[in-house]
Parts: C-alpha cells; structure tokens; sequence
C-alpha cells in the first residue's frame, strides 16, 4: 500500500509547536457583532434568513480565511477559536455566520445541534453519544453512509468538569500501521455494517446491510484519506446484521484505538464558553472524556455539521 501525503499528519507535539491552529477571534469579530446583533433585531427568524441576508461582515469574512487555511492542507486541520460571546442567542448566530462562510449546513439533526446530557447511555439504546455525558472513544461523526460532514463545529456556551475534547491525526496513525502492520491496515479497507443511528435512514434490516463502508478511503487519487469510524457502531452493525466480525477486524480495530489513545499521539483541550472547535471530520478523530456538570450549570455545547473542504 503506497504512502499517503503529509497533510494534517502530526502528534501532540508537533500540534503543540504551532500556532496556526489557535485564534483570537475577539478582534476580528469587535466591529461586526453590532452590525449582526442589530440586523437580527429586526427579523422575526434570524437564523432561517442569515444565510441569504447580504450582511457586510468583513471581520468574519477574515475569520472564516484563517480557519479555512488551517483546517485546508496545510494546516492541522483543527482550529480553536475564542473569544465568541458568550450569551446564548448571541453565540448561535455569530457561530451560524462563521460556520456558513466555511460551507453548507447538513440538517439531519437541525441547523444547530445542542450537545446535552439527556441522561441516557448510547450502549443500553441507539443513541448519539452526544446526547450522554460517558466517553465517546476516538470516532468521527456520521455512522449513515450517505452523510459524512467535512468540517465538524463545537461552540461551548457551558462547560464542565471533564468533557476534554482529544483530537488526533488519522493519516499519522495510518502511516504507523502501513508502516508496522500493514496487514492490519488492509482489514480496515474492508467494507464494514454500521448501526444504523444517524437520521435520514429507516431503520430496516434491508437498509442496516446497505449501510456498510470502510474505516479507512483514499480520495484525491490516492493522495488523501478518509477516516470513518467508530467502533462501537460497528460492533452493533455486525451484532444486528448478523455478519460477525473476524478476528483479524478485531486485531486491527484494537490496534487502531490503541495508537489514537497513545498520548504523545492525541493532544487533549477543554473548552470554555466562547470557545468554538472546528475539525476535518475525515482526517481528525476525536473523543470526549467523561463529564459531571458544574452546580447549577449543564454542560451545553452547539454542533455544526458541514459541507466544504479541499
């Protein structure tokens, strides 16, 4: 298997040397948030009509600039944003302005997505994991074939104690096991049954097989990689289909979480209110540590899905 290019592949300390991936939003944002705020005074749905309002928002414009040149191919891929406000309505919809100059939204579980606590736990019911405080493990987002966001967003309008988002560099990970047990790698290229969880699909028997597609892709002629996975839904597909996995899938699934939780692999940060991630969804896993809420005070993050990339 030949090699794949250097974009987005890095450690924790290669990420920690840079800088580009790491913005102060607050004074690109100081002379445009008036002119967002008093625009959305006037309209009786502003969220509905901000993305064909012909709002002049130069400061967001050179925002969105800088967050597509690290999150394009020359960058890490990541980008961590602060300095967004931090009242709710007001956060949504600077948030909202800046997702859409990076592409378009998927709605399969609305415009804006509120990541909460609702109590329940993702292996006892088909649930998101975003809908559960227990960690997530090292995924990307969409277990439905036909929906795969390129850029993930994660506005923070509440913390908590833990809920530290890792991120981690997929091509980097994959060189290791071309390099180590290629073998390995080629099961991941193997098409795999995924529960079916993400909305936009009946969840039907017919439908669940159909719902199948590998952990690892090339795209861009071979030059790029797609990272789909997450392997709990993987482990339900192949309980609900009845197509059980193979020892060797096993082997390389474990060998793949084990190098994703390598902590000079993954780097770790915490998210406080104003704070804003985005990702590449196809090059970038990411997993949440376990959380309590503060007193008084729900952990209430706001997800973005979206099209676009290079």
């Amino acid at each position: 298997m030949s090699p794949i290019e250097a974009a987005h592949r890095w450690d924790r300390r290669a990420l920690e040397q840079r800088s580009d991936w790491k913005i102060d939003a607050a004074p690109a944002l100081e002379g445009d948030l008036g002119t967002l705020q008093s625009w959305a005074l006037t309209q009786s749905d502003p969220y509905s009509t901000l993305r064909d309002a012909r709002l002049r928002l130069p400061g967001f414009d050179a925002l969105a600039t800088r967050t597509r040149l690290a999150l394009g191919s020359e960058g890490p891929g990541i980008v961590w944003l602060r300095g967004f406000p931090t009242a709710p309505e007001g956060a949504r919809l600077a948030y909202l302005a800046l997702g859409w100059r990076l592409g378009e939204t998927l709605d399969n579980y609305g415009l804006l997505y509120d990541v909460r606590d609702h109590g329940g736990s993702y292996i006892d019911k088909p649930i998101p994991v975003s809908q559960t405080r227990y960690t997530t493990s090292f995924h990307t987002d969409s277990a439905r074939r036909e929906t795969l966001p390129v850029f993930v967003g994660l506005l923070c309008l509440q913390d908590a104690v833990g809920g530290d988002n890792q991120l981690v560099s997929a091509p980097l990970v994959h060189e290791r096991m071309r390099e180590q047990v290629p073998e390995l790698l080629e099961r991941l290229y193997r098409d795999y049954v995924r529960d079916i969880v993400t909305p936009g699909t009946d969840p039907t028997h017919a439908a669940l097989l159909a719902n199948r597609f590998p952990v690892f892709a090339k795209r861009d002629e071979g030059r790029a990689l797609t990272l789909r996975y997450m392997r709990f839904w993987i482990e339900k597909g192949a309980e609900r289909s009845g197509i059980p996995l193979e020892g060797r899938d096993i082997e390389a699934m474990d060998w793949l979480d084990a190098a994703f939780a390598d902590e000079t692999v993954h780097v770790s940060l915490h998210l406080g209110p104003g704070d804003i991630l985005f990702l590449d969804n196809r090059v970038i896993a990411h997993n949440r540590t376990p959380y309590e809420d503060r007193p008084g005070k729900r952990r209430h993050l706001v997800r973005l899905w979206l099209t676009g990339g290079d």
